[in-house]
């Protein structure tokens, strides 16, 4: 075997291998990039239902009859009279 030929089987090795640890590198990271969209998609969805729990607790305790009635039952209030009322200009 030449010198030529002896470089150029180096340099043929030298390329398979590194092209080798590449791919094991890519996949690895493609792997490692999966799991961390996974964990985000999951965090995504859990921050949804929480959402969509407090928006529906928004409906149902924000509602003007339902601070009418707690206000009249458990508060003991009610409307002032109209003589009562003083409008500030």
């Amino acid at each position: 075997m030449t010198r030529c030929a002896f470089v150029w089987s180096l340099l043929g090795i030298f390329a398979v291998l590194s092209s080798g640890i590449g791919v094991v590198y890519v996949k690895a990271r493609s792997r490692a990039l999966f799991v961390e969209v996974q964990q985000q998609r999951t965090e995504f969805e859990r921050e949804i239902m929480e959402w969509g729990r407090l928006q529906l607790e928004l409906a149902s305790t924000g509602s003007l009859e339902d601070v009418s009635r707690v206000a009249r039952g458990r508060l003991h209030m009610r409307a002032p009279a109209p003589e009562q009322v003083v409008v500030v200009e």
